[in-house]
């Protein structure tokens, strides 16, 4: 936890960000003290079987990603569409890193094809500058080197040199789009590790968070339990009688 943290802040000292509303500094704050598999927990207890990507790669391993999902939708290239399109507005990469919030995390659905990248580094120093936390791409990006090097994480296919134009077109913004196997809905809380990326609908995130926080303190009581030579049966899967009201009174306490 501790090197991941070290690693994000030394990016950003190098790199000046407008900085994100009290409210969601509280809250991504709190996000990043809480577990992976504990938040993956609350959130299929609570229905939501298909909310985790683990198809995409991080560019960073020991950086955590949370923010708000902004997202744009690519289609293979079709020459009438094309001209149709960016007549009424520019590629949308420029659009979304324009118009990005502090806090957002841009989301881009190219279908999983790596033949061309869905933006580069220009556009994404300008997203950054704007307060952005983190980039998601079924696809590729151009300028990997270079994207390394930002304060944000970034996860994707592949890298890639080509430019959007020779095989893919920007058609929609802020949809609901298709990453892998999970469906991403603009303003969704996206928390990213080097497993994957979880996606809380953003109506849920206080509950789950909640949830997960008891679940985090409840598996390190566990291991308190392990390390003082409790046997595994009155731990793990679920605590004995006699340790589950040890938990409960030291909740009650806190």
């Amino acid at each position: 936890m501790l090197g991941r943290l070290l690693s994000h802040l030394c990016a950003v000292v190098a790199f000046a960000q407008t900085p994100l509303a009290p409210k969601d500094e509280s809250l991504f704050s709190r996000l990043e003290k809480i577990e992976m598999e504990a938040l993956w927990a609350a959130l299929n207890g609570e229905g939501y079987t298909s909310q985790f990507i683990h198809e995409l790669n991080p560019l960073h391993t020991n950086r955590r990603m949370i923010g708000r999902a902004r997202t744009v939708r690519y289609l293979p290239n079709r020459p009438d569409l094309r001209e149709r399109l960016y007549a009424k507005s520019p590629q949308l990469n420029y659009v979304s890193a324009e118009q990005a919030e502090p806090g957002d995390i841009l989301v881009f659905d190219a279908g999983g094809d790596t033949r061309s990248a869905v933006t580069g580094v220009m556009t994404t120093r300008r997203f950054v500058y704007r307060g952005g936390r983190g980039m998601v791409a079924d696809g590729a990006f151009r300028d990997i080197p270079n994207m390394r090097e930002l304060p944000i994480q970034v996860y994707l296919r592949r890298g890639q040199a080509s430019s959007v134009s020779p095989n893919l077109l920007s058609a929609d913004y802020q949809v609901p789009v298709r990453v892998a196997n999970t469906t991403v809905v603009p303003g969704d809380i996206l928390i990213g590790d080097e497993h994957g990326i979880l996606v809380v609908p953003a109506a849920m995130i206080e509950k789950i968070a909640a949830k997960a926080e008891e679940t985090s303190e409840k598996e390190g009581f566990m291991e308190q339990l392990l390390k003082q030579g409790s046997p595994i049966p009155e731990v793990y899967p679920r605590l004995s009688e006699a340790n589950q009201k040890k938990f409960d009174q030291i909740r009650k306490r806190k």
